[in-house]
C-alpha cells in the first residue's frame, strides 16, 4: 500500500512539474522560436502508433474473456505480437544497414545496442512460438472464465488483467522500437517517424499507469499465493514495487531529456513543443533513461517473467499463475 500511495504522489508530481515548466516556457523565446520535425505524410506514424495500441487492447480484452474460444484466440493474438516484433526486426531492421552503421555511439554502451536488438527479438520469437503452443493447449479447455470487474482476495479482475496485459503488450514494442530509433543517423527520412511511435507509446503506458494507479487505490490487489515461501514473497514484493517505480521512472526521463535536448515529445497527432530552453543537462537525465533505467528494466522483467514461469511449470503453483492468467 505505501508503495502505491509514492508511485501515486510521484506520478501526479511529475504531471505538476510539466504543467509548472508549460507555464514558465510560453514565455521563453528559445522555446518559442521552435521549428517542428517534419511528420510522415497523413500522419502515417500516428496511425502505426494507434495500430499497436489498439492491438495491445484487444489482446488484453481478449485473454481475459469469459469464454475459452476467445481466450484462445487472444492468445493467437499475444503470439502474433511477439512474432511481428520478430519480424519487423528479421525482414526490415536486418536490411537497414543501422545495426552496421549505426548513428555514431555516444558512450561506448551504445556498441551493445545491436546485440540487445538480436537478443529481444530472439525471445520475441521464442515467445510467439511458445504462445502458440500455448494457444493449442488452451483450446481442449472448454471451462468459461468467471470473473467480476474488481479484484478478489485470490485473483485480480477483469479491469487490473485490462491494464496489466495491455502494458506489457505495449512494453513489447516500446523497447526495441525505441533502442532503434537511437540508433538511426541522423537525415534518415524515417528516423523521426520511429519517435513519433516510441514517444507515443511512452505517453500512452504512461496515461495507464496513472489508471492503475488509481485503480489499486479503489480495488485491493489479492494477497500473493499462500503456496509460496517467504523468501519468494519478499522477492515477487521487491520486483513489483520496482515495476512500478520503473514505469514512472522511465517515461518522466525520457520526457525530460527530450525536452532538454530541444524535441518534442508525441502523442498521435498532437505535439507537445519542449517546455525548457536546450540545456546540456539533457546529458545527465538521457544517461539515465538510456543507459541507466533500461538495463535495470531488462533485469527486473526478466526476474518477473522467470518467476511467473517458476511458479506455474517448476513450482506446479497453479493459484500463483491463475491471479493474472486464466
Amino acid at each position: 500500500m505505501i508503495i502505491h500511495r509514492l508511485s501515486f504522489g510521484l506520478a501526479f508530481f511529475a504531471l505538476g512539474l510539466v504543467s509548472l515548466a508549460a507555464a514558465d516556457a510560453s514565455a521563453n523565446s528559445a522555446v518559442a522560436s521552435y521549428v517542428p520535425p517534419a511528420r510522415m505524410e497523413g500522419n502515417m506514424d500516428s496511425w502505426v502508433a494507434l495500430a499497436i495500441v489498439v492491438s495491445s487492447l484487444v489482446t488484453a480484452w481478449t485473454i481475459s474473456f469469459s469464454a475459452p474460444g476467445v481466450r484462445v484466440f487472444g492468445t493467437i493474438l499475444a503470439a502474433s505480437g511477439c512474432l511481428a516484433v520478430a519480424a519487423w526486426f528479421f525482414l526490415f531492421v536486418v536490411n537497414t544497414g543501422v545495426l552496421e552503421q549505426p548513428k555514431p555511439n555516444q558512450t561506448p554502451m551504445d556498441s551493445a545496442k545491436p546485440a540487445l536488438l538480436w537478443i529481444q527479438a530472439m525471445i520475441a520469437l521464442s515467445a510467439g512460438l511458445f504462445l502458440l503452443l500455448l494457444a493449442r493447449r488452451q483450446a481442449s479447455n472448454r471451462e468459461s472464465l468467471v470473473l467480476t470487474a474488481a479484484n478478489n482476495k485470490h485473483r485480480y479482475g477483469r479491469v487490473s488483467r485490462l491494464l496489466h496485459w495491455t502494458t506489457a503488450g505495449l512494453f513489447l514494442s516500446l523497447i526495441p522500437i525505441g533502442i532503434f530509433a537511437s540508433m538511426i543517423p541522423e537525415g534518415t527520412e524515417y528516423r523521426n517517424a520511429y519517435y513519433v511511435v516510441h514517444k507515443t507509446i511512452g505517453v500512452t503506458a504512461f496515461l495507464l499507469l496513472l489508471i492503475r494507479l488509481a485503480w489499486n487505490r479503489l480495488s485491493r490487489r489479492p494477497a500473493l499465493d499462500a503456496s509460496l515461501t517467504p523468501r519468494e514473497r519478499k522477492l515477487a514484493g521487491g520486483v513489483h514495487k520496482m515495476l512500478y517505480f520503473m514505469m514512472i521512472a522511465l517515461p518522466v526521463t525520457g520526457f525530460v531529456m527530450t525536452s532538454l535536448h530541444g524535441y518534442p515529445t508525441y502523442f498521435f497527432i498532437w505535439e507537445l513543443v519542449p517546455l525548457w530552453p536546450k540545456s546540456d543537462a539533457y546529458i545527465i537525465w538521457g544517461g539515465i533513461h538510456k543507459y541507466l533505467l533500461p538495463y535495470l528494466i531488462y533485469i527486473i522483467l526478466g526476474a518477473h517473467i522467470l518467476g511467473a514461469l517458476k511458479h506455474q511449470f517448476i513450482d506446479k503453483h497453479q493459484g500463483a499463475f491463475k491471479r493474472m492468467g486464466s
